[in-house]
């Protein structure tokens, strides 16, 4: 049952960070993020105050929410999360879907976090899964560095990379979060807290004047076709949390990467080599692994 929440939510996040280039080119992506976190907390709120108490929800909720210590420790873990989806979509508008994509997926950060910090038993089918999804990953990024410029490359490492250690380290210590409010309560915790935060940088950088200009009919389909990809996704990624070992999970989710690539390759035009082939049927192989030792 896991693994069948793992590929939904991989298959959400995939269509939705291949998107988000699309989106990125016309919106800046402090808005983007902002009403996609308008739409997710909406839907979230909805299907927490509203059916929580349905037969379908009551094993996703642990307790309600709260204001106390684990409330306040959940919005810390959020905020650290959500710089990993900042520093992935400047790299997006700065480089191809092929360089940050690839890079943004290494989940060493994420293994070193589960083992050393949450505790978690390191099995050796993991080390077969993780070099081999590892080695995908890499002649993935190696064909995406072809496509790129000198300066689109660096950039696409460094915030891609960033993004990786953001998003790494915070998805191991999910476990916390979901433990105590259960994946719908933490799932809305999160998105309430990337919607401010989407606001605040929206503040920040001058752009609150802007926030009607980009209310357009065209604008809000996207908005809402990014927060129920987010809503989907993320749901389904947290309750796999109540299966899985975060390990597994996360060796599990750089399947993901695979329909990011090919999105990247029929949409933006970002022909993929031999090479790339060949990196996404090793990133195939690692799920098989991590799956049958799942």
């Amino acid at each position: 049952m896991g693994i069948i929440f793992v590929l939904i939510g991989a298959f959400c996040f995939a269509i939705s960070n291949a998107y988000w280039k699309k989106v990125t080119t016309h919106i800046p992506f402090q808005i983007g993020m902002f009403y996609r976190g308008v739409f997710a907390t909406a839907i979230f709120a909805i299907l927490y105050f509203g059916f929580r108490h349905a037969p379908f929800f009551k094993y996703w909720i642990v307790r309600d929410i709260a204001f106390d210590k684990q409330l306040l420790l959940s919005i810390a873990l959020s905020v650290f999360n959500i710089f990993g989806l900042v520093f992935f979509l400047q790299g997006l508008q700065k480089a191809p879907v092929s360089v940050v994509v690839p890079v943004s997926s290494l989940k060493l950060f994420t293994i070193l976090t589960a083992v050393f910090v949450v505790g978690e038993v390191w099995k050796t089918p993991y080390l077969y899964a993780f070099i081999l999804s590892t080695a995908g990953l890499l002649l993935l990024y190696l064909q995406g560095k072809e496509l790129a410029k000198g300066s689109q490359l660096k950039t696409g490492i460094i915030y891609g990379l960033a993004s990786s250690f953001f998003w790494g380290s915070s998805y191991a210590l999910y476990t916390y979060p979901i433990s105590w409010w259960g994946p719908l309560g933490f799932s809305l915790v999160i998105e309430t807290t990337a919607m401010l935060f989407g606001l605040a940088m929206v503040v920040k950088d001058g752009m609150l004047k802007d926030l009607f200009k980009y209310l357009q009919a065209k604008h809000l389909v996207e908005y809402l076709i990014l927060g129920v990809l987010l809503v989907a996704g993320g749901l389904a990624i947290n309750v796999s949390y109540q299966y899985l070992p975060v390990v597994v999970i996360n060796i599990l989710i750089i399947s993901s990467q695979i329909l990011s690539v090919l999105i990247g390759f029929v949409f933006f035009k970002e022909r993929l080599s031999p090479k790339q082939w060949l990196g996404l049927a090793l990133i195939i192989a690692s799920f098989f692994i991590v799956a049958t030792a799942a």
